[in-house]
């Protein structure tokens, strides 16, 4: 399902759950930003009513907390900002910190003893090769350790103001068609003829900015800011001053 927050979207979810026949259907939703299309924000409203449609016609919502969870967008997990409880959550990246690849997917009681019994047809009979690898399992808990006993969400609301302090400069230029940012995260969307996930220009960013020693990856002519919770003020500053440099590739 696309991540818009549209009226349409709604409208969709509303009608397939009504004709679909099941009982219940999944809807995978991409928590706050949609990476796919660029770290375009989804509004909480928006969310919330989502999951008023979901529970009204008993519909498994999915939340994908893989890229905002783990205090990403200023809190522990991005459904949170909009009071949101899905049926199920998808985390992995900041499980570990992003150290070893480790993924998890949490679910509510009602759904895990659907699923357990004296019947064993009810089983659900999967596993991967690697589940729960002890190595990248001994990485989350010391990662999750952090989090109780460092002031991670205090070095979070620090970055938030550099990113609300250096954004609307941004915003001024010609070349920029919109700025965003939540938590964390921050995007700088720039005008090009052939805007999208495949522009032209992206490249040609990326080189730019490995070449004055940032590691940024642009998603098209969107770029965004993605830091370490452990990064400074004047690191960041750094990293926008760069990104400030690499608006002359727009005239070029």
């Amino acid at each position: 399902m696309p991540c818009h927050s549209s009226p349409e979207t709604a409208v969709l979810v509303s009608r397939t759950s009504r004709t679909s026949g099941l009982r219940t259907i999944s809807v995978d939703l991409c928590l706050d930003f949609s990476r796919r299309h660029g770290l375009d924000r989804i509004g909480g409203k928006f969310l919330a009513g989502i999951r008023r449609l979901t529970t009204a016609h008993d519909v498994l919502l999915i939340a994908d907390e893989v890229l905002t969870g783990f205090g990403r967008t200023g809190r522990m997990f991005a459904c949170e900002r909009a009071g949101v409880y899905p049926d199920f959550m998808c985390v992995a990246k900041g499980l570990t910190g992003g150290f070893l690849p480790l993924a998890a997917t949490l679910t509510t009681d009602r759904v895990h003893d659907a699923f357990t019994g004296a019947d064993r047809s009810r089983a659900f009979f999967h596993g991967h090769s690697y589940t729960a690898n002890p190595i990248a399992c001994a990485a989350a808990n010391a990662n999750l350790q952090i989090f109780e006993t460092e002031p991670v969400f205090e070095r979070i609301a620090v970055i938030e103001q550099v990113h609300a302090a250096r954004l609307p400069e941004f915003a001024a230029h010609p070349g920029v068609a919109d700025v965003r940012h939540i938590g964390s995260v921050a995007a700088i969307e720039l005008k090009v003829p052939d805007a999208g996930y495949l522009s032209s220009l992206r490249p040609r960013l990326y080189e730019f900015y490995l070449n004055r020693g940032v590691l940024l990856r642009p998603l098209g002519n969107v770029v965004y800011i993605l830091p370490p919770y452990v990064i400074t003020p004047g690191q960041l500053d750094f990293v926008y001053d760069i990104i400030g440099d690499s608006l002359a590739l727009l005239s070029s």
